[in-house]
């Protein structure tokens, strides 16, 4: 009797065992599907956009090259144009303009006769000596004081009297080859008659 009690207490205590190995399994089982869609939610949530942005990238950066093709393309256009519309108005502005001769008259000319006529220097013989000549000196010009010096005065200033329209002084040089000055109001000026030579005037004795 007391075998029979005992294998009535084993065979619940095997049905648990089942029982609990069963309920095991269906639990692996629903966490294996629950894994398997959760993770098919999570990589479509997260993975799947991250693929498309990179592969929209190759995409934009052929966008930008084309719109800056674009953009070098409409700067040479205007270029192009701004050097067209500069090209008419810069080539008169180099042709050459001839302008016509423009006849001056010079009332200058008229006093060259003027000047011909005036006699600055005179050389008379002298008929006291003829180792002399009597040379008269005349400077026409205004001024309130002249006078004349050279090798002939001994390098001392020699004045000139005051004629009608200029200044006169006679006097007695042997025959040579001189040069003078007249010193007007203290300034040494050569005679615009006669001959220059370094700043002054020459005369000629024979």
């Amino acid at each position: 009797m007391e075998n029979e009690n005992f294998d009535l207490d084993q065979k619940p205590a095997a049905a648990n065992k089942d029982l609990w190995l069963f309920l095991i399994i269906i639990d692996i089982v629903c966490l294996c599907v629950f894994g398997f869609f959760l993770y098919k939610n999570l990589s479509a949530r997260f993975f799947s956009p991250a693929d498309g942005t990179l592969a929209s990238l190759p995409a934009q950066e052929e966008q930008a090259a084309a719109d800056d093709g674009k953009v070098l393309t409409l700067e040479e256009e205007v270029v192009s144009s701004v050097k067209e519309q500069e090209a008419p108005v810069n080539n008169p502005a180099k042709e050459p303009v001839e302008e016509e001769p423009v006849a001056v008259e010079k009332p200058a000319a008229a006093q060259t006769p003027e000047k011909a006529k005036k006699e600055s220097v005179i050389v008379r013989p002298n008929p006291k000596s003829s180792k002399y000549r009597r040379v008269t000196f005349r400077y026409y010009g205004e001024g309130k004081k002249v006078s004349i010096v050279s090798g002939f005065t001994m390098a001392k200033p020699q004045a000139l009297r005051k004629k009608k329209n200029y200044w006169e002084t006679t006097l007695s040089i042997a025959p040579g080859r001189y040069r003078f000055l007249y010193i007007v109001d203290g300034v040494n000026t050569p005679d615009p008659y006669s001959p220059e030579e370094d700043g002054r005037s020459v005369v000629v004795v024979e």
